[in-house]
């Protein structure tokens, strides 16, 4: 209902009265009498006017008491009173699929589980990887990309034949008894002597730490090694102790001193293992094109780089090819460089919802990099940006983390249900103290996409289209992604993508289209023979990361100023004020 003047009768518009009683607009229109129409001026400072229908609240009150009217009412009535029994039942049937239905089959696994706790540069993962190479059988499960390859390219070169499966591509070893592979891809149906599962303190993450906590309940191995973060203890200890699984303990220290070096005054005097952090693409290569344009030349690593550029970029900066890397908090995640200091160029970031200051795992994580064991004998932190924020964020304890990730249970794609009443009812579940579902938003997103297009019987096939991870926020991917999803629905040959290779970014692009489509094809079977291409790509991005990084160096709109390279804004301030005070 409308906001009234004081003392005046209340009125209804048409859209509130289909929204009050769920009328449809047909029946207001045959029963209710005309409505009285009102000419409303849109303000002193918005020119023109609008017209406003509406009836008065006794003669909605009239209509509705006509007998016709009644008569929809009742069924609207009835109608939602069905709606809403079936929506309580889908709710108590996807919430019968919590954490009891992992416990039960976990006891059922005869496995002993080894905790590496400790900090960052302390040799968790170092320590897991010996246990690994003892056994005769094993599996390395890491949350990125690049860390599976790093495991694969050193256990091969240690003798270790081992196979590599990631999102992006599978590259079968003959006679491999141990495989590297992305947090994702665990093969639940393949037993080994030893599983290691990579920082586990993402068992947190609302959009990921499901198939961490999939991973500790059923992974099939022997013996189950789990590397986390201090923080991480008593969530884990607890969850394995909800299944009586027998663990132990292995305390890792930092292997290297680390301390807070105040702040950071300008590039120029940047030294050699200095890693610089930001976060943003842009302001990589932005940070980036101003040390070189000082002479000092840089590596970089960020979230759109592919895992062989990334590694490329890694190996100039370890053979000190290069003086300086400078990266996103994707450095902060297991990979291991030879960093003596950590600058912190911002100290906010992008969450996907707002851009707010950094959190003191966060800081702690990407810190840690610095004073890499056995090139440095200390590691030192400095910022361009908020150090009492920095190194409070340092010096803080460790909070305890409580709340634990479950999946969206495949299963119940075998019921009666459709696809999109599961997921929407499963992003609306009431919520659980310590408990997180795993996030389905984009899922249902671009479900409705495909919607339309279901055939019967093709159910699981869909769940796994619209499941399938890339940037669905990026438009052109998405219509790449929805003409190939077509395509695997109509059983067609899939689309070459569009994107050319005379940019950086065109070539960025065009290798996560040869993702999507490499993941789209996995789907149904096939393995997509375009690594050649792909790893054409990777040459070319780092060409490109070779030359002259000038186009990066941000200027002002206006002015044609250079504004630092971690500026939020593409005006300089005194074009801003010059422009809001005409």
């Amino acid at each position: 209902m409308s906001r009234q003047k004081k003392n005046k009768e209340p009125y209804y518009t048409k859209q509130n009265i289909m929204d009050t009683y769920g009328l449809p607009s047909d029946v207001i229109d045959q029963y209710f009498p005309a409505p009285e129409t009102r000419r409303i001026s849109r303000g002193k400072n918005r020119k023109g006017y609008f017209y406003l229908q509406f009836w008065k609240e006794s003669e909605v009150a009239r209509a509705l008491d006509f007998p016709e009217v009644k008569r929809v009412l009742d069924k609207v009535k009835r109608r939602l009173e069905k709606e809403t029994k079936r929506q309580e039942e889908l709710y108590r049937y996807l919430e019968s699929f919590d954490i009891d239905q992992f416990r039960k089959q976990a006891e059922s696994l005869d496995r002993h589980f080894v905790l590496h706790i400790g900090p960052t540069n302390s040799g968790k993962t170092y320590s897991a990887i010996q246990a690994l190479k003892a056994a005769k059988s094993g599996c390395y499960l890491g949350p990125l990309r690049l860390l599976a390859l790093e495991m694969y390219e050193d256990l091969n070169a240690d003798g270790y034949y081992c196979s590599l499966l990631t999102g992006e591509e599978y590259i079968e070893v003959p006679e491999a008894e141990y495989v590297a592979s992305t947090i994702e891809l665990c093969d639940f149906d393949r037993e080994v002597e030893v599983a290691i599962i990579d920082e586990a303190q993402m068992v947190t993450d609302r959009e990921r730490g499901d198939r961490w906590l999939k991973a500790i309940y059923l992974v099939p191995a022997k013996e189950v090694h789990i590397c986390i973060a201090p923080a991480a203890e008593q969530l884990i200890t607890e969850i394995l102790s909800g299944f009586n699984a027998p663990y132990e303990i292995v305390r890792h220290e930092r292997l290297t001193p680390l301390s807070f070096a105040g702040t950071f005054e300008d590039f120029k005097d940047a030294c050699a293992g200095d890693a610089f952090i930001v976060f943003s693409r842009r302001a990589v290569l932005s940070v980036a094109a101003t040390l070189e344009k000082q002479g000092i030349k840089a590596s970089v690593i960020y979230g759109a780089l592919p895992p062989v550029s990334r590694k490329e970029e890694i190996r100039k900066f370890e053979n000190r090819e290069t003086t300086v890397v400078v990266a996103t908090d994707a450095i902060g995640m297991g990979v291991s460089l030879p960093i003596r200091r950590i600058i912190f160029c911002e100290a906010a970031k992008y969450d996907g919802v707002r851009t707010r200051p950094l959190r003191s795992d966060e800081i702690k994580q990407i810190a840690g990099r610095a004073g890499r064991f056995g090139i440095y004998d200390e590691g030192f932190v400095l910022t361009m940006a908020e150090p009492e924020l920095i190194e409070k964020g340092m010096a803080k304890e460790d909070r305890q983390l409580t709340a634990l990730t479950i999946p969206f249970p495949e299963e119940c794609l075998d019921s009666g249900y459709k696809i999109n009443d599961l997921l929407e009812a499963w992003q609306n579940l009431p919520k659980v103290p310590g408990i997180y579902r795993a996030n389905m938003a984009d899922a249902l997103k671009i479900h409705r996409l495909l919607n339309k297009h279901m055939k019967k019987g093709q159910k699981r096939l869909v769940y796994k289209l619209i499941t399938c991870p890339f940037d669905c926020e990026d438009p052109t991917l998405l219509a790449y992604w929805y003409a190939c999803s077509l395509c695997i629905l109509k059983s067609e040959s899939l689309p070459e993508p569009e994107s050319g290779t005379d940019t950086l970014e065109e070539c960025e692009h065009r290798y996560r289209e040869l993702d999507i489509r490499h993941q789209l094809l996995r789907v149904i079977g096939i393995e997509d023979g375009r690594m050649d291409e792909k790893l054409e790509l990777c040459r070319r991005i780092n060409e490109f990361l070779e030359q002259d990084k000038n186009a990066y160096i941000r200027v002002c709109r206006y002015c044609g100023r250079i504004l630092p390279p971690t500026y939020r804004y593409n005006v300089c301030e005194k074009c801003f004020q010059r422009r809001i005070h005409r």
